[in-house]
């Protein structure tokens, strides 16, 4: 167990992979200004995890990418860790139909990169998804059977498993959310919502507890009080919409912090989705630790990891609206959806992890 921790330190430390680390794709809306600063969360969270080795990071919808870059936070997450990583800005169209390869688009690099990663992995790799899966399916489509052989789990953090119209993700392309769902690929689905709500509902932050839904919400002041100044200010900058014509990302995140960008900020809340699939991609297991909770690298956990969640297999149907249906358990099943086993941990213990996580993240100095 010690030599275990050490190890997990060192890797910390020097920002690395750890030994035998997992490969992963990710692929995110991340845009700045942010539309939903929820991918920023999201974003530190993956670099957090040297479980994780980053293969390739696609920057979601690119059309929206040429007016708001998602490599702005970026560039400044990998100056903040020292960790380089390739990406590549994804389709800018939706999918015409759920085959399409999207061949006849003019941005062709987010399916290059997915299929080069893949190619490349001498293990197979898990993707996690928190936008509109539109270049991860367009890949699929291209090459299936790379992702049959390559393929570990593809987590798509997207949709509705209550029968629902509240969903953001699948409705940026119907056509490639129906045609992964619809795969026989080891799909991990952790629906954003779980029932009727409406989006009064999540504005009035109103939304209960589901069974087969991710949300969870904190206020900022609760995570933003642990962090070290410079990841703070990695928030703050997209927090603020700071303008990179004017303030330099990378200059910003060294200045003491704005303390009126912070009084604004503090008592705002933050809708979360993304989190648990993060932390299970790196094989991470939720502890009691004391009167907190901390998300455990598997063989440092044991035993004593809690059962607030899994991942269970299902039959599932998803009609022409998007709206999904669990149509009941299925051993055999390639698709897995999130269930929530703890409806009274669940909050707090994703709080603590992100807490733990990004509190004691190592920054470059």
């Amino acid at each position: 167990m010690y030599r275990i921790g050490l190890i997990f330190l060192l890797a910390l430390a020097f920002n690395v992979c750890l030994p035998g680390a997992i490969p992963v794709i990710y692929c995110t809306d991340l845009f700045h200004p942010p539309q939903d600063p929820d991918d920023h969360f999201d974003l530190a969270t993956l670099f957090s995890l040297p479980e994780l080795d980053i293969r390739a990071i696609i920057l979601d919808q690119g059309v929206e990418q040429q007016h708001a870059p998602g490599s702005i936070p970026l560039r400044q997450m990998m100056h903040l860790t020292g960790r380089n990583v390739s990406y590549a800005v994804g389709l800018q169209n939706p999918l015409r139909y759920p085959e399409d390869k999207a061949l006849n688009q003019f941005m062709q690099k987010g399916p290059d990169l997915i299929l080069k990663a893949l190619r490349e992995s001498p293990t197979k790799v898990r993707i996690i998804t928190t936008g509109s899966v539109r270049d991860v399916a367009a890949a699929f489509n291209r090459d299936p059977a790379l992702f049959d052989g390559k393929v570990d789990r593809i987590y798509i953090n997207a949709g509705n498993s209550g029968g629902g119209d509240l969903q953001w993700n699948p409705r940026l392309d119907p056509q490639a959310y129906l045609r992964l769902l619809r795969s026989d690929l080891p799909i991990y689905w952790a629906p954003c919502f779980g029932g009727k709500e409406t989006l009064a509902d999540l504005a009035a932050r109103r939304l209960g507890v589901q069974p087969y839904q991710t949300y969870w919400i904190f206020r900022h002041d609760e995570l933003f009080r642990s962090l070290p100044n410079p990841l703070k200010n990695y928030f703050f900058y997209a927090l603020a919409h700071e303008d990179a014509s004017i303030e330099d990302p990378i200059a910003w995140l060294s200045k003491p912090p704005d303390q009126s960008i912070q009084h604004k900020i503090y008592s705002e809340y933050r809708n979360m989705w993304s989190t648990v699939t993060l932390l299970d991609a790196a094989d991470r297991r939720l502890c009691a630790v004391g009167s907190s909770w901390v998300a455990m690298s598997a063989k440092e956990a044991g035993n004593r990891g809690a059962r607030i969640y899994e991942f269970l297999p299902v039959r599932i149907r998803v009609n022409a609206d998007l709206q999904g249906t669990i149509a009941g358990p299925d051993p055999s099943s390639t698709l897995r959806v999130f269930h929530l086993l703890d409806t009274k941990d669940y909050q707090p213990a994703m709080l603590d992890a992100l807490r733990h996580l990004l509190g004691g993240m190592v920054l470059r100095r």
